[in-house]
């Protein structure tokens, strides 16, 4: 699998993406719902802050909505919000009367400085999400460690629901098409071959990937299993006492009646 672009390009591009997506929103164009990444930029807050606010009981934050994601259910799920909703719910934030407005001053001063921090810390989390892009820039094109395919997660393209590859591989046009509708999945290498993709083809070299991290790492077991087996026997016929006699069965020398 050979890359097609630079992490720090593909930041650029999601960057742009979400911007789109937002001014497209601003326009009244459809769909009604944006993305979580676009709907926390509107807001300039991090997505995860979002995610926290959603968890919450009663939930907080902006109205969403949650269905079946397009790559399956479950864990799979896309969070939408709807973009008028979002608009009214940052304006419901602001006072009307005098004693309000004055509140409000004190308190769009702390929440500023919340969003201040909040930005340090998304730019934190950018910098170290290039900083793991930069790392999975050589690891996609091999995947050659059980952590590469079952614990640390991809970015994926979507095209109509089905995956069409990672987006540091699929072309300009997928990736282009994915970000404009927010159609950008993270998951392992392991759960994303469990979904649907475009063709057999895409999912042939991630299949063939994974099958040969799995290879690896059963001979590696096997192995494991065989010296472990070849220690307990070693310990099992070792001399049991200290006169030297041995404690094998049929030693040499040893007459057996």
């Amino acid at each position: 699998m050979e890359c097609q672009r630079k992490e720090e390009d593909y930041l650029e591009q999601r960057s742009a993406a979400l911007d789109a997506e937002l001014n497209k929103a601003a326009a009244g164009l459809p769909p009604p719902t944006i993305s979580t990444k676009a709907a926390a930029r509107y807001l300039g807050v991090h997505f995860d802050t979002l995610g926290e606010w959603r968890r919450r009981t009663p939930p907080a934050g902006p109205p969403f909505v949650k269905g079946a994601g397009r790559a399956g259910g479950g864990a799979n799920e896309h969070v939408r919000y709807p973009y008028t909703e979002l608009v009214a719910w940052q304006a419901s934030r602001v006072g009307r009367s005098v004693k309000e407005r004055r509140l409000i001053d004190e308190l769009d001063a702390a929440q500023q400085r919340v969003r201040e921090l909040e930005i340090e810390l998304a730019l934190r989390q950018a910098r170290d999400d290039a900083s793991r892009l930069q790392k999975k820039l050589g690891r996609i094109a091999s995947l050659a460690t059980l952590d590469d395919i079952a614990v640390v997660p991809h970015e994926w393209a979507l095209v109509d629901g089905r995956v069409a590859g990672h987006v540091l591989v699929v072309n300009d046009q997928v990736l282009s098409g994915a970000l404009e509708r927010g159609d950008v999945w993270d998951a392992t290498v392991e759960v994303a071959l469990q979904a649907p993709w475009v063709d057999g083809e895409t999912r042939e070299a991630y299949h063939c990937a994974c099958a040969n991290v799995l290879q690896t790492v059963m001979r590696e077991l096997r192995e494991a299993r065989a010296a472990q087996q070849a220690s307990d026997l070693e310990a099992r016929w070792a001399p049991g006492d200290a006169t030297g006699v041995s404690g094998r069965p049929f030693a040499r020398g040893k007459e057996v009646s």
